[in-house]
């Protein structure tokens, strides 16, 4: 429908999620109007982003209209080793964009009826509010994350330091913070229970309600959702008067979940969900066991260790398989932000009770702000210190997979002294070994010509063995991309050349730094030729450019020009590469 499409409607899926020049903001499309004004029902999503100048208000329910001429496919980047936001989108059923001024959307009508959508978009709005109100200003930001997993206002430093330390849980609404209000609504509702059994389930029932609409106004992400679940189940099984086995609950959890989507099996946080809710019943009660404590203080903190310890034994190995690092003071980090963030989470709701009513009361949101400036001060002095996290580990997934049967082998070993775990586990450090030995063995011998895709910047570098040669004709920035490749290559030295013409083996690559110097380079017939920014026209050059040389169009040249200029190249049949189209180059170089 997208090549007659003129105008779209739809709804907005949550609130807007600010950014530095706009908001963000993810529509569910209902219809499209073509050019001769016919409508035609669609089901799909798209991203919206309006300058965060607009004074437009987006809610679930409202019917808008907006033109169709800026919508653009997703495309992903392809830099080595970076995050994949477009597979990312695709995991969400979200194949396109558009950036749009306010004067290309309008509002049509409110929703007819009661959704259920809005309702949890009040809901954290009202959350949000009180939190701004309240808290002050240099701890808000986390009382949002802490209070329904709202982290647009976090600080990128703060975040990550939360995450190198191993405590980037508490920020995020997860099974802990559920059962955290679980236990509260438990001791809080008082009912006759014990005499009308009625009063039970209208309590259950009660708390169940609670539960998954806290869980929908914290953004209803698979980890919580999957916690709501687990606590409906075992709460609907003690009603029952039916036991329920913790290793079926969290299976049935899991396939209930994989049955309402599927693609959550990919996602971070369905994952580190399950496998630290797993590792705890697996692991806790054999970690306990290690010390005999019977002061009461110091049980729970040796219980809370136990369960820290726990959870990290089968949720380490996706951190480094996926985020590539691995906390080293996570323990005492944990240790001291879960007790804070846990008293902040509850002073962080009484505020936001209080301010929902109307009231003028202040204290608990003070309460809330000071806790988490304390929380703030432990993490960012933990972070500092020397050897904080084990980061640039590249593990394929194969590895993971290897890690996991060493964990399980070896647990059974360590229970039962089998031999055949004890084989395993020794076969399976072989065989990790032997594959990191023939992992460093390829990237020992690798040779690549590797360009990025950057918005408004280029990079072009000469990957050799584990050494990387940057290829600039003026002053670089680090940016993440590049990190990334470096950890994703294993590189080892880095060095920047600067010129306008580069040989390596049988290559010739042209970087000219203005467009005055591409007719002199192109005397030379560059095998590879990278369009400098500041050109306008390419017109002039094309009679001048060899049918061998490869045009390359990067981040540096806008991607509507990029898109034209791909199509002369085309009509003149010339050689090109467009980053914006198809990604980042990366072209082996052991053949020339």
């Amino acid at each position: 429908h997208l090549q007659h499409a003129k105008f779209f409607s739809g709804t907005p899926q949550a609130i807007a999620t600010p950014g530095k020049k706009s908001n963000r903001i993810i529509f569910t499309i209902s219809s499209v109007l073509d050019s001769v004004g016919h409508q035609k029902p669609v089901e799909g999503s798209i991203i919206v982003y309006i300058p965060n100048t607009s004074n437009l208000h987006f809610l679930p329910g409202d019917q808008w209209l907006f033109t169709a001429e800026s919508l653009q496919q997703i495309r992903s980047s392809k830099n080595p080793g970076s995050f994949d936001y477009a597979e990312y989108c695709a995991r969400q059923n979200i194949y396109h964009q558009a950036y749009l001024q306010e004067s290309q959307i309008t509002f049509i009508s409110p929703p007819a009826k009661f959704h259920l959508s809005r309702l949890l978009a009040i809901g954290q709005i009202s959350a949000l509010r009180a939190m701004r109100e309240a808290v002050p200003e240099n701890a808000s930001g986390l009382a949002m994350a802490l209070l329904i997993g709202y982290r647009n206002e976090v600080e990128k430093s703060v975040l990550q330091a939360y995450t190198n330390t191993g405590v980037v849980h508490v920020i995020a609404v997860s099974g802990m913070h559920l059962g955290l209000i679980f236990m509260l609504l438990q001791k809080m509702l008082i009912f006759p229970d014990r005499r009308f059994r009625i009063f039970k389930w209208f309590k259950a029932l009660l708390i169940l309600l609670i539960i998954w609409l806290f869980s929908g106004i914290a953004g209803a992400a698979a980890s919580i959702i999957r916690a709501a679940f687990m606590f409906s189940a075992v709460l609907l099984a003690k009603l029952l008067r039916k036991t329920m086995d913790n290793i079926q609950s969290i299976c049935l959890g899991a396939f209930a979940l994989l049955c309402y989507n599927p693609l959550w099996l990919w996602d971070a946080g369905f994952q580190l969900s399950f496998a630290a809710l797993l590792s705890i019943i697996c692991y806790q009660p054999l970690i306990s066991a290690w010390i005999n404590v019977r002061n009461p203080i110091l049980k729970g903190i040796w219980d809370l260790a136990a369960v820290t310890l726990a959870a990290q034994v089968l949720t380490l190995p996706i951190s480094i398989g996926q985020f590539h690092q691995a906390p080293v003071y996570f323990l005492v980090a944990n240790l001291l932000a879960v007790p804070l963030s846990s008293l902040a989470l509850i002073t962080a709701i009484l505020q936001w009770i209080i301010s929902a009513a109307g009231l003028q009361f202040y204290l608990p949101g003070k309460i809330t702000g000071l806790l988490i400036r304390q929380m703030d001060a432990a993490i960012l002095h933990i972070n500092s210190l020397p050897g904080a996290v084990i980061d640039h580990v590249e593990w394929s997934p194969l590895q993971t997979v290897i890690v996991y049967i060493l964990i399980i082998s070896f647990s059974v070993w360590c229970i039962r002294r089998s031999k055949i775990a004890a084989c395993t586990s020794m076969l399976s450090i072989i065989f990790f070994q032997t594959l990191g030995v023939v992992d460093a063995y390829i990237k020992s011998r690798q040779e690549y010509l590797l360009a990025f895709q950057l918005p408004k910047q280029r990079i072009v570098a000469l990957v050799q063995g584990w050494n990387m040669k940057i290829l600039s004709p003026g002053k670089l920035s680090v940016t993440p991309e590049l990190v990334a490749a470096k950890r994703y290559y294993q590189v080892k030295n880095k060095e920047t050349l600067t010129g306008k013409l580069f040989r390596y083996r049988n290559l010739l690559i042209a970087l000219p730094e203005d467009p005055q110097t591409i007719p002199a380079i192109l005397q030379s017939t560059p095998d590879y030729l990278f369009l400098p920014g500041g050109l306008h026209n390419i017109d002039p050059y094309l009679p001048f450019i060899s049918a061998n040389t490869m045009v390359v169009i990067d981040g540096t040249i806008p991607e509507w020009r990029a898109r034209q200029w791909c199509l002369v190249l085309h009509n003149c049949q010339l050689r090109y590469y467009s980053t914006w189209e198809s990604g980042a180059l990366q072209i082996p170089i052991n053949k020339f």
